[in-house]
């Protein structure tokens, strides 16, 4: 047996144990109480949490956690194309590293924490309410989140049994099929399934008949079943499940004459992703407030994500070109298989919030396993092979190389939080968190050819323990306006980099396989407004981050990729945003963020030709270079989101929404700053209910805008990902 589902298996008692042993002797509820109480999006407290704009939460427009990006000033979703695999979602400029780095921004899907960015199950289903919790949020929540929280919860059963079918057809053959089934079981429980399945021909073609077209395929559900005992303990159980085949990545090389949305591959590029997750919650009642309690487990395969770097590397491209053309055609392809099974438990008390103090415990514990592959294969020099072009005219040899790592982190976390009131106006929130985390990583790599010596294997360890406190205060100035000032100091735990293995390099400090903790001092002040009864709100925010050893990963020039510290960054911006419903009928909802982010200090792992063994000349790709005066990557200089929603008749509702990102900055490895220039966004949808039909038109970047998600500068060129250009589609669906 896997011995992480044997660690899962063996804390359901004691996660049972624990549920029962604060079983309150309460009067049973029926059903109609059973149902999770939410605060809705247009009562939110815009001090505590920010909304994302209801209008633009269609099921036919947000159908992954990507599409959230922009919608709340700050958040941005780097989207790499293969599902949540290489994504960075950041939240005023703090955020994770692409492949190694631990996560920023925590991730509560229908609260089971997901404890990577890369592994999220990016689909999602009928979504009930969408929250953004920014600035440190380790005290409130089990999870480590120094940048903030994306806290998404799924419709939930109601009290009358519900089956609802939905089919949608759009753009590029996108078809999309979707049975939603949920209820009551009996006075004191409820059940709930969901089963998707989607395809599309994508939009990404390859004009080479030898290669796949950016196609997908996806097939993924959700189930579960929720009770309450006799005694008022709150039962619940479930799991998601989600595959996911992508014919090609939507990789495209910038400023080509082939077309924006055009590749031209010989190669069968494919990406495939598999994962499951169960889990099991208790919550119940106790004499001081409550306890609540979530075990999940999460399995993760990617297996393969295949890549032609022929194509997707300009400096490749020409050199395979030239190869070609003198009878010596060599392939250059990057295959990635990833394998991540987890663990995760979340215990809580809590207070009543009825009175002047409240008060949480956390302790959270997480192990996770990763077992990955990485098979390259490239063309070699055989002669001047110390020509720091790298490319020449000579012979090249066909290479490879094969890389096996294992990984292991375990985390374990003690957090408490208290908001006391002082007066009637003001209020004090302190929290504070211990972390301890330790990881492993085991790494061995093989070169196919015989003068490039084998690294030697690599098993090394590493102990990170801090404190994280944090302090807030909220003074109401009336019955509507609430200023507020919150402090807290966080970190990211460091680790390691398993694509470094050239000693050379490593000796002369240009790479390095362990990177340090990163250390975040977040500060901000706000103003906010809310007015239950005309059903309007606003909040004005200012925020600064101090960082050290700010993580962010680079290639060195050569074959390693890693996670290097900036020694000091700093981060400002600010923050507005608003709702109303001036009318019943009509909700108008809107967002402007800007981040302005610097590396101020950068002196380390920079290359020194004086210090390097082999007595290699000056190397324009490796360095020196320095990285301070640079912006912060992976985040737009602006964000602003619109929209505006209207229920004309009882059968017919439209919503109009734009989402403008800003200039993003992205840094390769000589610190060359590449701008991915900003992008407007404008989606729209019209529902008609007719006899118990639901009739949905809707239209994504209706303007048709060329843009790229992201781009990826660890290739020569910068090749970009290409976003979604226009897509009309009609959705039908009928509950039963």
């Amino acid at each position: 047996m896997n011995k992480t589902v044997l660690k899962f298996l063996l804390i359901l008692p004691i996660h049972a144990f624990a549920g029962l042993m604060i079983l309150s002797a309460q009067t049973p509820e029926r059903l109609s109480e059973l149902k999770v109480s939410e605060t809705s999006l247009t009562d939110l407290d815009l001090s505590r949490a920010s909304i994302l704009a209801e209008s633009n939460l269609e099921p036919q427009i947000t159908k992954s956690v990507s599409d959230l990006s922009g919608l709340s000033p700050n958040l941005y979703i780097n989207s790499n194309g293969i599902q949540s695999y290489g994504d960075v979602i950041s939240v005023r400029g703090i955020g994770n590293t692409q492949l190694f780095g631990d996560p920023a921004v925590g991730l509560y899907i229908d609260g089971v924490p997901y404890g990577s960015t890369a592994t999220f199950s990016s689909a999602l289903f009928e979504l009930y309410s969408v929250e953004l919790f920014k600035g440190y949020r380790g005290h409130r929540f089990g999870k480590n989140s120094p940048g903030g929280v994306l806290n998404i919860k799924s419709q939930s059963a109601g009290k009358n049994h519900r089956s609802k079918l939905f089919v949608s057809y759009a753009s590029f053959n996108t078809q999309s099929y979707r049975l939603l089934v949920d209820g009551p079981a009996g006075d004191y429980a409820s059940y709930y399934f969901g089963l998707n399945r989607s395809k599309s021909d994508g939009f990404a073609d390859n004009t080479n008949p030898l290669g796949n077209d950016a196609t997908s395929e996806s097939l993924n559900g959700r189930i579960g079943y929720d009770f309450r005992t006799a005694g008022g303990l709150r039962i619940g159980i479930g799991g998601t499940w989600e595959d996911f085949d992508l014919g090609a990545q939507p990789v495209v090389q910038r400023n080509a004459n082939s077309g924006f949305y055009k590749r031209s591959s010989d190669q069968n590029e494919v990406g495939a992703i598999r994962s499951n997750t169960q889990f099991l919650k208790f919550e119940s009642e106790t004499e001081f407030g409550g306890i609540s309690s979530t075990t999940s487990r999460t399995y993760w395969e990617l297996d393969p994500n295949f890549l032609d770097l022929n194509y997707a590397d300009s400096g490749l491209a020409l050199v395979s070109g030239f190869l070609e053309s003198v009878g010596n055609p060599i392939d250059s392809s990057s295959m990635i298989k990833e394998e991540h099974d987890g663990w995760s438990e979340e215990l809580t008390a809590f207070s009543d919030n009825d009175g002047s103090r409240n008060w949480t415990i956390t302790i959270f514990a997480n192990n996770t396993e990763i077992d990955g592959v990485a098979d390259r294969h490239y063309p070699v020099p055989t002669v001047a092979q110390n020509d720091p072009t790298y490319y020449n005219a000579g012979v090249m040899l066909p290479g490879s190389s094969i890389t096996r790592y294992k990984s292991k982190n375990d985390s374990y976390a003690l957090s408490t939080y208290l908001s006391q009131s002082l007066n009637n106006n003001i209020t004090l929130e302190v929290g504070l968190r211990f972390d301890h985390i330790t990881k492993e990583l085991r790494r061995s790599k093989t070169n196919s050819l015989p003068f490039m010596v084998d690294p030697a294997d690599l098993s090394v360890s590493e102990k990170y323990s801090w404190i994280s406190p944090s302090i807030g205060f909220k003074k109401a100035l009336n019955e509507n306006f609430t200023t507020f000032l919150n402090s807290s100091l966080a970190r990211k735990p460091g680790g390691f980099s398993p694509y470094v293995d050239t000693q050379a390099l490593i000796a002369a400090g240009v790479v390095n396989i362990q990177y340090k903790d990163e250390k975040i001092w977040a500060n901000e002040l706000g103003l906010s407004f809310n007015n239950t009864q005309n059903k309007s709100g606003l909040s004005l925010v200012f925020f600064w981050n101090d960082i050290t050893d700010f993580q962010f990963e680079k290639p060195s020039g050569a074959f390693d990729y890693f996670v290097d510290n900036a020694e000091e960054v700093e981060i400002h911006g600010l923050e507005f945003e608003f709702y109303a419903n001036p009318q019943d009928d009509w909700l108008i909802q809107g967002s402007y963020g800007i981040t302005s982010g610097e590396i101020k200090r950068h002196t380390g792992l920079s290359y020194d030709p004086s210090y390097d063994p082999l007595g290699a000349p000056a190397n324009p790709i490796l360095g020196p270079h320095d990285f301070a005066g640079k912006d912060v990557p992976f985040t737009p200089e602006q964000t602003l989101s619109l929209s505006l929603s209207n229920q004309m008749t009882e059968d017919l509702v439209w919503s109009s929404g734009l989402t403008y990102i800003g200039k993003i900055h992205y840094l390769d490895q000589t610190a060359t700053d590449t701008v991915n220039n900003s992008y407007l966004l404008w989606n729209a949808s019209i529902t008609y209910l007719i006899n118990q039909w639901e009739l949905n038109l809707f239209g994504k970047n209706l303007t048709n805008k060329k843009y790229y998600s992201s781009l990826v500068t660890s290739l020569t060129g910068a090749p970009g990902i290409v976003g979604s250009p226009r897509v009309i589609g009609l959705g039908i669906s009928k509950e039963f």
